[in-house]
């Protein structure tokens, strides 16, 4: 037994470097599972003849058919469950041997002591090739024929050499196997009652196929050069979606043309919907300014560098350069826009002047708060005025700022504050519709009205305070009055008379004015005292 198999090793080693290879090209699967390449001979009396050249010498091997689940030809088609007569295969190509090794492979000639002079004549001889279908018919595939999940049907031509087709449907469906291993291939000959593509989706979604390929050759409106396009059909619902992918190719090197920098593969992947990955081709753009050491930024990345200088950008569209000076709050600046082209080098030339950016915030509906920031809004963050609002900012850069109306959903707005006169904001604000979050509203806006009340509170016991602390300065002035008055009255020489009584009285009337000052003083300071931690409580 390990004679033969190495037999038939040999005999399918050999068979690749074979100069006339003498059967037609076939894929062999093995009831196993095992996939080989072979050259297929013919079938008779349930017996699958392949062959292969052992010593320079062609040498025909038979297997029992109920080894093999299936042998696929070039166009996909199962020769095993539509049997058709051998044919010459194409020298140009090349196919790797049958696995020796796989379980079931009987070698009957080699057992019965057959010679290489067996020819595929003889072997072929009980072949039954088929019946004609009559015209019109709608043929079913064959009981065992195996359908794809994916279906690619062969490169039609519109004037270009069908050699050329042949060959660019053998590289397509290898580039499509090694994507997706569940895409298989049919012919148009699969499907001879169809004169058209939609006959053909047709025709193949009856038997479950959702997702079809077409391939298309023809002439470009250059002579030199040719379409290659691939339609997909995909039948995700009862209508089909249909896509179509197109790469120009030389004519007269068409194959290198589809490997050259992946042409082919991309065309493939984009009709399949498999991602690409981007390679985009760098721009440079060189940016001087008047005066110099300007900063240069875009709205997507500041402070690139200094000018002047260059820098890299993958962008192919309209691009926004910004230059500016920013010294002791007093900004300079300049803005323009350029479209470079892939490879390309824009240079730039910027005058600064003096610049106010203003920003106009306008808001739907009016009247909404403006917070600085973009943290969340508490019941002691500061608003710096509500909508419509022009307001002055100096640095360029990113800014964010925060909406707040009341019934409204908080909006934030991220804007990039460029080097320029003015910047129209229009905003408009989505009405609250959720439940907890009107609630979180309405109790925001319930500690938003007691910390405004605590704050006029606290702003306004400074009153008091100030006036209590008065009365206590008069109050003292009254003590000291009265204490210079006490003491002249205490002097030996002071006589007792309508002076002394006058002194006397004054001095009385003095620290009973202080008293009144001290109390009502220090009412008014404790008032003051009250207010404020009244505030304080309510703002807190």
């Amino acid at each position: 037994m390990k004679k033969i198999f190495l037999l038939l090793a040999a005999s399918f080693l050999s068979h690749a470097f074979a100069e006339d290879p003498q059967g037609m090209p076939v894929m062999v699967e093995l009831v196993s599972g095992t996939k080989q390449k072979a050259q297929f001979l013919g079938i008779a009396n349930d017996t699958v003849s392949l062959g292969g050249y052992i010593k320079n010498e062609f040498t025909v091997l038979k297997f029992p058919k109920s080894q093999f689940k299936s042998i696929l030809d070039s166009l996909g088609n199962n020769i095993l469950a539509a049997p058709s007569a051998p044919t010459q295969a194409d020298p140009a190509q090349e196919y790797e041997p049958v696995d020796p090794n796989a379980p079931g492979f009987v070698n009957e000639e080699a057992a019965a002591g057959d010679t290489a002079g067996d020819t595929p004549e003889g072997d072929t001889a009980g072949l039954d090739t088929g019946s004609e279908r009559p015209a019109g018919t709608n043929p079913e595939p064959a009981a065992g024929d195996y359908i794809p999940d994916k279906l690619f049907v062969e490169f039609e031509t519109d004037g270009v050499d069908s050699g050329k087709a042949s060959l660019l449907t053998a590289v397509t469906f290898e580039i499509m196997r090694e994507l997706d291993p569940r895409f298989g291939m049919r012919g148009f000959s699969a499907t001879p009652q169809c004169n058209d593509r939609a006959c053909v989706q047709d025709y193949w979604k009856t038997y479950g196929v959702k997702d079809i390929y077409f391939g298309k050759i023809s002439r470009a409106s250059h002579p030199d050069s040719a379409n290659v396009e691939i339609t997909r059909v995909l039948y995700e619902e009862e209508l089909p979606t249909i896509s179509k992918e197109q790469v120009t190719l030389s004519l007269d090197s068409l194959l290198q043309d589809a490997v050259k920098d992946g042409a082919l593969v991309n065309l493939v992947k984009k009709a399949a919907g498999f991602p690409i990955p981007s390679k985009r081709k760098r721009s440079y753009i060189h940016v001087e300014t008047d005066p110099e050491s300007a900063t240069i930024s875009r709205p997507e990345k500041d402070a690139i560098c200094k000018s002047p200088c260059t820098f890299a950008v993958t962008d192919t569209g309209k691009i926004e350069i910004n230059a500016y000076w920013n010294v002791d709050k007093h900004l300079w600046g300049a803005q323009t826009f350029v479209r470079p082209l892939p490879g390309d080098t824009v240079k730039v030339s910027l005058k600064l002047k003096r610049v106010i950016p203003e920003i106009k915030i306008v808001s739907n509906p009016v009247g909404a708060e403006i917070f600085p920031g973009q943290e969340e809004i508490t019941r002691n963050s500061e608003s710096i005025g509500t909508t419509p609002k022009i307001i002055s900012l100096t640095n360029p850069g990113m800014t964010h700022l925060r909406l707040r109306r009341e019934g409204y959903r908080d909006t934030l707005v991220s804007f990039y504050v460029a080097p320029v006169s003015e910047i129209n904001l229009d905003i408009s604000m989505e009405h609250l519709t959720d439940f907890e979050e009107i609630k979180k509203q309405e109790e925001w806006v319930k500690q938003r009205r007691k910390s405004f009340i605590g704050q006029v509170l606290m702003g306004s016991s400074v009153a008091p305070v100030l006036a209590g602390a008065l009365l206590f300065y008069l109050a003292q002035q009254n003590y000291d009055d009265a204490d210079d008055i006490k003491a002249e009255l205490k002097m030996p020489s002071a006589a007792k008379g309508e002076n002394y009584n006058s002194k006397k009285q004054k001095n009385k009337d003095l620290v009973d004015t202080g008293d009144r000052y001290s109390i009502i003083g220090g009412s008014l300071i404790g008032a003051g005292i009250a207010v404020f931690g009244l505030g304080l409580f309510l703002t807190f």
